[in-house]
C-alpha cells in the first residue's frame, strides 16, 4: 500500500485500483507516485487525489511516447524483414535488436538485403505510420491539457490555508485603513 512521507494513503491502493496495463512494472509505477506524492507533500485526501491524477496524466504521456517508439520500430523492423503481415523470426530478432538499439550482423544483413540503413527505414517508418504518430501525439497533448488542470487544481488545494490567511490579513488591513479616514465633521468609521 502506497503512503507518503506524511502518512497520507494512496487511494488508488486503497480501493484495490491496479492503475498499470499488462507488461508495465507495478513497482515502477508505486515508486514513482511515491516520489511525487513526497515531492509535492500531499497530505490530505484531496492533495493525495489530484497528486494521484497528476501521476496517471504523468504515466499515459509516457505510455503514448513509448507507443510511438514502439509503432515505428514495428514497423522498421517489417520494412527490415520485407513482410507487413506476418511477423517471422527474422522479424522479431529485428524488432528485438532496435528495441534494445543495438545491431548485430543479422540485422544488418537484412536491412541491406532491401537497400536500408537505419535512418532510411526510420524515415520511411516515419511517413508511413504517420497517421499512428499524429494520433499518439493528439493524446499526448490532451493529457498534458489535463495534467495542467489537475496541476491548478492541486496548487488551489494546497495552498488554501495560505489563501484564506492572507485574505484575512488584506481584510484587516483594509477595516484599518478605512477606520483610519476621516471625512471633517464625521467620526471615525470603525472603531
Amino acid at each position: 500500500m502506497t503512503t507518503n512521507t506524511s502518512g497520507a494513503r494512496s487511494l488508488s491502493s486503497l480501493l484495490g485500483m491496479v492503475p498499470t496495463l499488462p507488461g508495465e512494472s507495478q513497482e515502477q509505477y508505486r515508486l514513482s507516485l511515491d516520489a511525487l506524492l513526497e515531492e509535492l507533500g500531499a497530505a490530505t485526501v484531496l492533495q493525495v487525489y489530484l497528486a494521484e491524477k497528476i501521476h496517471d496524466c504523468l504515466w499515459w504521456i509516457h505510455r503514448y511516447s513509448a507507443q510511438k517508439r514502439i509503432t515505428l520500430i514495428a514497423e522498421m523492423a517489417a520494412l527490415a524483414d520485407g513482410s507487413h503481415y506476418l511477423i517471422s523470426d527474422r522479424q522479431e530478432h529485428i524488432r528485438t535488436a532496435l528495441l534494445s538499439q543495438t545491431t548485430d550482423k543479422k540485422t544488418t544483413a537484412s536491412m541491406k538485403a532491401k537497400s536500408h540503413t537505419l535512418e532510411s527505414m526510420q524515415q520511411e517508418a516515419m511517413a508511413k505510420q504517420l497517421p499512428a504518430i499524429v494520433q499518439l501525439d493528439q493524446q499526448i497533448a490532451l493529457q498534458t491539457k489535463i495534467l495542467v488542470g489537475f496541476q491548478r487544481s492541486y496548487e488551489l488545494a494546497f495552498n488554501r490555508k495560505l489563501y484564506v490567511e492572507r485574505m484575512e490579513l488584506q481584510n484587516e488591513l483594509l477595516r484599518r485603513d478605512a477606520g483610519s479616514i476621516r471625512v471633517q465633521g464625521e467620526a471615525p468609521l470603525y472603531e
